[in-house]
């Protein structure tokens, strides 16, 4: 057997279908909710309880709508269990969902409140002299200030990213768009914060 047709056999199966270990576990879990396994839903709601509740403050600064909002996509999860059928990732599913029901409740005129607080942080975590405290605090200033300026829908898309962590093909899922549109936004995202912040480098 030549080894280009094992290659061949191999690019067949695309190692499971390209999915990574999340995936795996996550599509595991759908099954289980399918069929009604209470711990399938409450591993569902833990793992990803975090990531969108902090998803969430770019739409609401209040702990009460995010909290309900939350727990009326789990309740409609609950209620359709037998019917769940992620299209793409469970992940996407999950952001898309909320995001829905944020923009049925949330005014359009409240202030995105997504803030990456990471650098400071870290500052905490470690010894470091005061000028560098303060060359750290100077460049998280800076940081938000770029990332404010930018285009409203492509810093949605540059946070997504970058805060929730969320894959090219994940945001085009969450923001019905295309994958090419979010590489697009991001790669400019990343170019504007590379001119604003070039004195720091």
């Amino acid at each position: 057997m030549s080894l280009l047709h094992n290659i061949s056999k191999l690019d067949g199966i695309k190692l499971s279908r390209d999915k990574d270990e999340r995936v795996i576990r996550d599509d595991n879990w759908v099954r289980g909710l399918n069929e009604g396994d209470k711990k399938a839903f409450e591993s569902i709601y833990k793992c990803y309880y975090s990531q969108l509740y902090h998803f969430l403050l770019r739409y609401s600064g209040s702990d009460a709508v995010i909290e309900d909002i939350i727990q009326q996509v789990f309740f409609k999860i609950w209620q359709n269990r037998e019917k769940i059928e992620p299209r793409g990732t469970l992940k996407s599913y999950l952001f898309t969902a909320v995001r829905n029901q944020a923009l049925k409740q949330i005014e359009f005129d409240k202030r995105l409140c997504g803030v990456d607080a990471e650098l400071l942080n870290d500052s905490a975590v470690y010894q470091i002299n005061p000028e560098d405290s303060i060359q750290l605090k100077e460049l998280e200033e800076a940081y938000q200030a770029a990332v404010a300026k930018l285009p409203e829908k492509r810093r949605h898309i540059f946070l997504m990213h970058r805060q929730d962590n969320l894959t090219y093909k994940e945001i085009a899922a969450v923001l019905n768009i295309s994958v090419k549109t979010v590489e697009t936004q991001i790669s400019r995202s990343l170019k504007y914060l590379a001119c604003s912040l070039a004195r720091f480098i």
